[in-house]
């Protein structure tokens, strides 16, 4: 009886094996996943705040005055911003990016800081331009077109958790695991919103994947773009710019001829940024339109915070909790590194290593206060990669985080987003419940 029960679980394994490395399979388990983000955002949208995943179908997003200040005022301009339930934050400035470009901005280089962030240009205008651009050919509103933008950007990123690449290096199981730790992560639902982490994460694990086969050009141009929708993404262009000059000199130690030619891609590091400034300077006649920008927001890197026990202390019981996750990936990376290191080499771990660890130092001493230091860390690729190695060595506690991720995600994060902060529609931000949405 039990060699036949033994028998067919192994039968069933290897079928279930067969069927995920089938494409259409990956495929469908991705957009599965994709619905689920945009259900937990009806769901939340109807519990929390009352209101239909679109509020107002019937008008897309316009201005009434052109050159409306895109931080002062109220109702913010462009209005019907937010009436899709993932619009919310910083989403207005995509959206009015893509609505307007950045045809408010002055053209004087002597004007104050402040009109720069006016117009919109204090977020890097590369992913409102896109969204603009596909809203204008696909006649889609702005906000759609950006939200499906993300989609598809999440959709190939989804796909990328269970390459080929990273099954040979990890196994099914802990790739499919590295997918699922992703998508439970408390701000995974950010890739199928306006904003611009998945297209920012889709285009620095693409340059990885790229990276382990020896595709030095397409792996820099793809981390390059990264870094037109994200100022952390200066984290891949250095790891990538890293990585490709560790590769040159192992190729040199090797003795190969052609040992210089990973060193061709260095020019297309962070050519998302330089050509960002360049078409600022040509537009506006200032290439430091959008640090301006910054520096009139309030923008001050505070690097203090990173020996500041108080800081991390109080942010514990800050309102979104953010340091839970900023210790938790820590943990992971320290419970997991040496594993998942083994699993590639020098020239990729240069990147992995530098890329998170930047993006580490950078959650810390960039946001204003706590707020944003768990979406950041959704740009640090070594501890989502170590999630697969806890499912396969710890698996008690790869289905606890995931149930912790889990209930972050619902009570804090997605919460928190939706209402835009709002303490009296969420009473869980700086506290935790374990109840989940689609329980009693």
């Amino acid at each position: 009886m039990f060699p036949d029960l033994n028998q067919a679980r192994a039968k069933a394994g290897a079928r279930l094996g067969e069927l995920a490395d089938r494409k259409w399979f990956r495929l469908a388990v991705a957009a599965f996943l994709a619905c689920m983000h945009l259900a937990m955002f009806a769901k939340a949208g109807h519990e929390r705040l009352g209101i239909p995943f679109d509020s107002n179908p019937d008008e897309a997003p316009y201005f009434s005055n052109p050159d409306a200040r895109a931080t002062v005022g109220y109702p913010r301009q462009p209005h019907r911003w937010s009436r899709l339930v993932v619009s919310r934050l910083d989403a207005q400035h995509y959206i009015g990016t893509a609505v307007r470009g950045l045809t408010a901005c002055p053209t004087d280089p002597h004007s104050p800081d402040g009109a720069y962030l006016d117009c919109g240009l204090g977020w890097l205008p590369a992913w409102g331009t896109i969204g603009g651009f596909i809203a204008q050919i696909g006649h889609l509103a702005d906000d759609k077109a950006l939200m499906f933008l993300s989609i598809l950007c999440g959709l190939a990123l989804n796909l990328m958790w269970t390459s080929p690449i990273l099954v040979g290096k990890f196994g099914k199981g802990a790739a499919w695991a590295i997918l699922i730790g992703f998508n439970v992560y408390p701000s995974a639902f950010y890739i199928v919103t306006p904003y611009t982490e998945a297209i920012t994460l889709a285009c620095a694990i693409g340059g990885f994947l790229a990276l382990t086969k020896e595709r030095w050009v397409l792996a820099a141009f793809l981390c390059g773009a990264s870094t037109a929708f994200r100022v952390q993404a200066v984290a891949f262009a250095v790891a990538i710019g890293a990585a490709l000059v560790m590769a040159a000199w192992v190729r040199r130690k090797a003795e190969k001829k052609d040992w210089w030619k990973p060193l061709v891609a260095l020019p297309l590091c962070g050519w998302g940024q330089m050509l960002t400034m360049i078409v600022l300077q040509i537009t506006l006649g200032d290439w430091r339109a959008f640090l301006r920008a910054r520096h009139a927001f309030g923008d001050a890197h505070t690097w203090g915070r990173l020996t500041d026990v108080a800081y991390y202390v109080k942010g514990f019981a800050g309102q979104d909790m953010d340091v839970v996750f900023l210790a938790a990936f820590i943990a992971i990376i320290a419970l997991t590194a040496r594993e998942v290191c083994k699993k590639f080499n020098a020239t990729e771990n240069t990147f992995l290593i530098l890329s998170s660890g930047m993006t580490i130092v950078l959650s810390v001493v960039a946001p204003l206060q706590y707020w944003g230091i768990t979406r950041y860390l959704m740009l640090c690729p070594l501890a989502f990669l170590g999630m697969g190695v806890m499912a396969k060595k710890h698996t008690a506690l790869f289905i606890v985080w995931c149930l912790l991720c889990a209930a972050f995600y619902w009570h804090v994060e997605l919460c928190g987003y939706i209402t835009q902060g709002n303490p009296g529609q969420c009473p869980c931000l700086g506290r935790m419940e374990f109840g989940m949405p689609f329980g009693s």
